[in-house]
């Protein structure tokens, strides 16, 4: 035996095999007196050969990526491209992010920031403070002072999400552009602007002389209507002209003759 460099015939030199007499070991990679055949954990990381990825490798014991570099020096475990000192989710391969901190990762969260708005809906699914933007200026409704873009400031704006109104001089609830009477003086504003009264202010109406519906603007003759100027200058009440008028108030006058004469009598 002295002179054979390997007394157990297990092809290891005895020099090199801490097992020279066991021709079943020649090697004990964790030192631990087990030989690797029959040591069930030959590295002795506290994972059983069967379940480790690097068995002779006390530093390492997974692969989660299968990248060949084991998990505790890969810099992203899950190989998502997102280093795991920034990444959410290391060991998930389709995760990386959670923008509310519900515990659900954006990719599967259908709420990404939280706001109660499904992201399909939600016109800034990473911004839980907005989500809609009505006149698509890229200034979520909450944010902006002019919600429908129309040039009014909301505060100011009694229609603040349809661009086409912003005012509502009358108060019926229909705005002015779409309104035939925004003052709701009874004349509509194209008759109005037609005889140069303030279509805005219900004070203001169409001036007509002389009552015959014809504003005197428009009217090629304003003193012929029924309330035209008699000869002496004044105008006449429309009891006046009425047909009939001056035969009935002269029966009047009669009777009221006739009735002072009796008192007299008395």
């Amino acid at each position: 035996d002295n002179i054979d460099p390997d007394d157990d015939g297990d092809g290891v030199i005895d020099v090199q095999d801490p097992f020279p007499l066991d021709a079943s070991e020649w090697a004990d990679s964790d030192g631990d007196g087990i030989g690797n055949n029959a040591d069930t954990d030959d590295d002795g990381d506290g994972v059983d050969d069967a379940e480790d990825v690097f068995p002779l490798d006390p530093l390492e014991s997974n692969d989660l990526d299968g990248d060949g570099q084991g998990d505790n020096s890969d810099a992203d475990d899950d190989g998502d491209g997102v280093n795991d000192g920034v990444d959410l989710f290391p060991t998930d391969a389709t995760e990386w992010i959670d923008s509310d901190d519900d515990g659900t990762g954006d990719n599967s969260d259908a709420d990404d920031d939280g706001d109660g708005v499904d992201d399909a809906d939600d016109v800034f699914p990473l911004n839980p403070s907005e989500t809609h933007d009505l006149d698509g200026d890229g200034i979520g409704d909450n944010a902006d002072t002019d919600d429908d873009g129309d040039g009014d400031d909301d505060v100011n704006d009694q229609f603040p999400t349809d661009p086409t109104e912003w005012d509502d001089t009358d108060g019926d609830g229909e705005g002015d552009n779409a309104d035939s009477d925004d003052d709701g003086d009874t004349f509509s504003d194209s008759n109005e602007d037609a005889c140069g009264s303030d279509s805005k202010d219900a004070t203001s109406t169409p001036s007509d002389f002389d009552g015959d519906g014809i504003c005197d603007v428009l009217d090629p003759d304003d003193n012929d209507g029924p309330l035209a100027q008699t000869d002496a200058g004044e105008k006449p009440s429309l009891f006046r002209q009425l047909p009939g008028f001056p035969a009935l108030f002269a029966t009047i006058a009669l009777v009221g003759a006739a009735l002072i004469g009796r008192r007299k009598d008395d």
